[in-house]
């Protein structure tokens, strides 16, 4: 069964965010980003239980390369999964 994807505003930010500062650092590092977050968080819609519980049931799984954290919720009921962050694990924090 394939679960439908759900991306916060505060994710969709997250990533903006995230490909911009890869670009900073070297041009084209954005778009590398994209496409890794893309595949990882399609993987989720089918094999939505691969990431690790970390918090209030919220699962986070890494990107390989780049080091970031996809924080997202599986909802079984709906068939739903809900990405709501997508954080670099060594960067500064936002809480």
């Amino acid at each position: 069964m394939r679960y439908d994807i759900i991306t916060t505003t505060n994710a969709r930010l997250d990533i903006q965010d995230a490909i911009d500062w890869e670009d900073k650092r070297n041009a084209g590092l954005g778009k590398r980003l994209f496409t890794e977050l893309d595949q990882k968080i399609n993987k989720l819609a089918t094999s939505p239980y691969i990431g690790s519980v970390r918090y209030d049931n919220v699962r986070c799984i890494v990107t390989e390369v780049f080091s970031y954290l996809i924080h997202y919720l599986v909802d079984d009921v709906n068939k739903q999964i809900l990405i709501l962050r997508v954080l670099h694990t060594s960067r500064r924090p936002i809480w």
